[in-house]
């Protein structure tokens, strides 16, 4: 800092008061120093302020003199264009200092409150599990002290309702969903489903309804199961991209034309690019051919798969495909609407999710994150940005392709595995 050569510092490490910030960026100004905080988000929230009033808490106590303080944050109405890789107007910045130098005095006592926290052998605060426990990282840690470590069926499991219940029920001493009064569900729109939860886990047994396994299979034949991975930039590189749209990079379609038939990971029909021309073209026509001209389509979650669709025809290139993306669209089912209605098993623990819907199965095409595989949809993400990455070597793109390529797959293969479970519980 004292070197006038330099005029800008990333990532700055300062320490005062046995408080440790990294200041994202530090901008050499003729009066002093203009401190910016960069945020992904699309406006300023409190947390921000807090924040960057801590950096400046301790950079003033430095004897640093902050000129401007700045919360710099994503411009939605940005558009990448790749012919000038003009960024100049990403970013929108928010001068904060008149509304952080106020907060210096809590911030010194924010500090004396939690740093008795962060030495060794200090004791945990004692405070119970409430409200303010809403997606708090140690949650689980201090669920573990409680008797809710022991619980087989938490209460929590019930869709919706369920944490909201298992707080109601704590004082009461009542942990297991198998043991809360059935009159509980009374004023509950989907009574019918606690009630339906409830009783498998009382009786250890599968639900289905009577009708079910008919209703699947009266469905036309071929049929589809389809899934989509997207990308979300903060920085857009794809052309015509707006910070943060779902940019649909990668599809996967099994096609199930007759009862018996078995179907493989190897047959699962894809598209993955990552930022090639007319890509977005290029996708829906391919799309359009491997999903035929009729025949239902099941995908989980659909409205992800839909909501894709919709953003990728309305793009320049692809408005004339406009009507063969409709027909796909009233063809998709969603299979965890159609699940919810239909059937529960007591491996699901209350979810609905696909991966925890295959614990059913003895043959599911399992999930791992583990050895630079893909686990899960954020991972997915991670494999583009991996991809995209100039210094990514061609031997490890092959493998983000593989990687890829085989985690898509498993999402419409499972989706088939569950259709053959089903049918065969009818049996």
């Amino acid at each position: 800092m004292n070197d006038p050569k330099v005029d800008i510092i990333y990532e700055g490490a300062f320490l005062f008061a046995e408080t440790l910030v990294r200041t994202d960026v530090l901008i050499r100004k003729s009066n002093g120093w203009k401190l910016v905080e960069a945020k992904c988000s699309s406006s300023v929230n409190e947390n921000h302020r807090n924040d960057i009033a801590i950096q400046y808490y301790v950079l003033k106590n430095l004897n640093i003199k902050v000129s401007e303080a700045v919360i710099a944050h994503l411009n939605t109405d940005f558009v990448f264009n790749d012919q000038n890789n003009d960024y100049k107007n990403l970013k929108i910045e928010k001068n904060v200092l008149e509304t952080i130098e106020p907060k210096t005095p809590l911030v010194a006592e924010w500090i004396k409150d939690l740093l008795p926290i962060t030495m060794e052998n200090s004791k945990e605060p004692d405070v119970g599990i409430g409200d303010h426990c809403k997606d708090c990282q140690y949650l689980d840690r201090c669920k573990s002290k409680t008797h809710l470590a022991n619980v087989d069926t938490p209460i929590s499991i019930l869709p919706l309702v369920g944490k909201r219940l298992e707080k109601k029920w704590l004082d009461k001493k009542i942990y297991d969903l198998r043991d809360l009064p059935k009159s509980e569900f009374e004023n509950y729109q989907d009574k019918e489903k606690y009630l339906i939860i409830q009783n498998c886990h009382q009786n250890n047994e599968e639900w289905i309804r009577p009708d079910f396994i008919e209703k699947l299979k009266n469905y036309a034949w071929p049929r589809y199961f389809f899934d989509i991975e997207s990308v979300m930039q903060a920085v857009p590189i794809i052309p015509d991209t707006k910070p943060n749209d779902p940019f649909p990079f990668q599809y996967s379609v099994h096609k199930w034309k007759f009862e018996d038939q078995e179907i493989t990971l190897e047959d699962s029909k894809q598209f993955l690019e990552f930022n090639s021309e007319n890509m977005d073209r290029k996708y829906l026509e391919k799309l359009i051919i491997d999903l035929g001209n009729d025949g239902p389509i099941f995908a989980h979650n659909a409205s992800t798969e839909i909501k894709a669709l919709s953003y990728l025809v309305k793009r320049k290139n692809c408005i004339d495909l406009t009507n063969k993306i409709e027909n796909i669209k009233t063809r998709i089912i969603d299979t965890a609407k159609l699940f919810r209605e239909n059937f529960y098993n007591v491996a699901m623990m209350g979810s609905y999710s696909l991966k925890d819907i295959i614990k059913i199965l003895p043959n599911a095409s399992s999930y791992s994150s583990e050895y630079d595989q893909v686990g899960d949809g954020g991972d997915a993400m991670i494999k583009w940005f991996e991809y995209t990455n100039p210094n990514t070597t061609n031997k490890e793109k092959q493998k983000i392709r593989e990687n890829l390529t085989n985690y898509c797959a498993k999402d419409t293969l499972n989706l088939f595995l569950i259709f053959k479970y089903l049918y065969s519980r009818g049996r």
